[in-house]
């Protein structure tokens, strides 16, 4: 095992399906099996960002970029990227399977949530396979499990917004009016402030180039 004992800056965008444990607990299992991995392989193709992928982690996909920190736009990009291409594709089934979609896809029941996170980590290599390691790595999990009600958004930890140099331009791209405050306690880490947006409150993307 080699590991680096130095402390990486991450870069954390965690897509995750909402909804998930439900639907593979109610869905024809044939159904259940050809759906989730081609949502998850659909989301690994929209990736704007070069992100790398640490795990896929059955409902979620666990991507991280070390070094500098992408721009807001680009950020925002990424996240209206995976929303338009999760909602095609479930779009897709009201043509290809239109009795399936309307029991178990229709209305929402499926529904998408990304976290952004930075922090910082330490890299091991285990036969060959890169592990990401530290306490930041454990909280954006945990963040996975908060307490927000909506059913589609993106979660922007506070870390995350205090890496933002310019605030100015964060609010060209996500709706500063309509970005929700919240906080919930973690073990070991206690309370954790973030801000959260639900999808429909983000503001329409510049066709500019990022």
């Amino acid at each position: 095992m080699v590991k680096t004992n130095s402390k990486i800056p991450v870069f954390f965008c965690i897509p995750d399906i909402t909804g998930f444990t439900k639907f593979m607990m109610s869905a024809n299992q044939d159904f259940a099996h050809e759906v989730i991995p081609n949502i998850l392989q659909t989301i690994i193709k929209t990736n704007i960002l070069e992100l790398n992928v640490a795990e896929i982690e059955g409902d979620a996909i666990f991507f991280y970029k070390t070094g500098r920190l992408p721009s807001v736009q680009k950020v925002a990009r990424q996240c209206k990227a995976i929303y338009d291409a999760f909602n095609n594709f479930i779009a897709s089934y009201k043509e290809i399977d239109i009795q399936n979609y309307e029991k178990y896809l229709a209305n929402n029941q499926l529904g998408i949530k990304i976290i952004i996170h930075h922090g910082k980590i330490s890299i091991s290599n285990i036969e060959g396979h890169i592990k990401l390691m530290g306490e930041d790595v454990i909280l954006v999990h945990k963040l996975l499990k908060n307490s927000v009600q909506q059913h589609n958004y993106i979660l922007l930890s506070q870390q995350y917004l205090d890496k933002l140099k310019d605030k100015k331009v964060a609010k060209n791209w996500f709706n500063w009016d309509k970005l929700q405050k919240g906080k919930d306690s973690y073990e070991h880490f206690g309370s954790v402030p973030y801000h959260y947006i639900a999808f429909a409150d983000v503001k329409k993307l510049s066709k500019t180039k990022a």
